[in-house]
């Protein structure tokens, strides 16, 4: 089945669309990577080896002694994120994909202190 000169200048366009926007999803992994990139190579340089990037972060973010959790989780706790708070970025596990690849996912945890608890 051949495609006509309208169905091919749609699928060229879609196509160049595709390559030049970036899903939101993908703006935040590389924004996460870019922190993170930077995060390892000062660790390096300073003789910390051993830490991982989500402990990286958490030391970025000053986040080293306060609970995290995704959104659902505060609300399975019985809690509400407080308007105008913001998700902080983090590595998830690695996960597999349906067509075969791994990757870590980007998560969105809020800290404790951007949290209310429902009054009884």
């Amino acid at each position: 089945m051949t495609r006509t000169v309208y169905q091919e200048a749609i699928a060229t366009r879609t196509a160049t669309r595709n390559q030049n926007e970036l899903t939101k999803m993908q703006q935040y992994r590389l924004q996460l990577k870019s922190i993170t990139d930077k995060l390892r190579e000062m660790a390096l340089t300073s003789g910390r080896k051993e830490a991982s990037c989500n402990q990286l972060l958490r030391e970025c973010y000053q986040l080293t002694n306060t609970e995290l959790d995704t959104f659902e989780g505060w609300q399975a706790k019985g809690a509400h994120v407080r308007k105008g708070q913001h998700a902080y970025l983090f590595w998830g596990k690695r996960t597999q994909s349906e067509a075969g690849y791994s990757y870590f996912p980007v998560q969105f945890l809020f800290a404790r202190e951007q949290v209310a608890f429902a009054q009884a």
